[in-house]
């Protein structure tokens, strides 16, 4: 299995967002690194269609459920059930956080003359 980045080694830009994602074509599976600066966030959203698998890469935070808030710090991993509601929060010292997902089938826009 080839190596698709390093997480340590990421380049200070952008600042907020997705800092890195899978390119490569023909992947079962997506995945992100999003980068929040301190005290930034992520509102609150009932997630998509996939299970999400979350990984704390560096700095420390919050994540923000239907029912309470669970404390993220380095080295956690969390499992988000398909259609739950999540939010991040960055602390003091931002956020990074890597997104492991079943790739979404993307929307496609069909002839209506090509189906017969």
């Amino acid at each position: 299995m080839p190596i698709l980045t390093n997480t340590s080694e990421q380049p200070g830009t952008p600042r907020r967002g997705a800092v890195w994602s899978i390119a490569e074509p023909g992947r079962e599976l997506d995945s992100n690194l999003i980068r929040l600066p301190a005290g930034d966030a992520i509102p609150a959203h009932v997630g998509a269609e996939v299970d999400t698998l979350v990984h704390v890469v560096r700095g420390d935070g919050v994540l923000v459920l239907e029912h309470g808030e669970e404390p993220l710090r380095p080295g956690d991993v969390a499992l988000l059930p398909r259609r739950t509601v999540r939010g991040f929060r960055a602390g003091e010292d931002g956020l990074e956080y890597l997104t492991v997902h079943r790739r979404r089938q993307s929307l496609r826009i069909q002839d209506s003359s090509s189906s017969a």
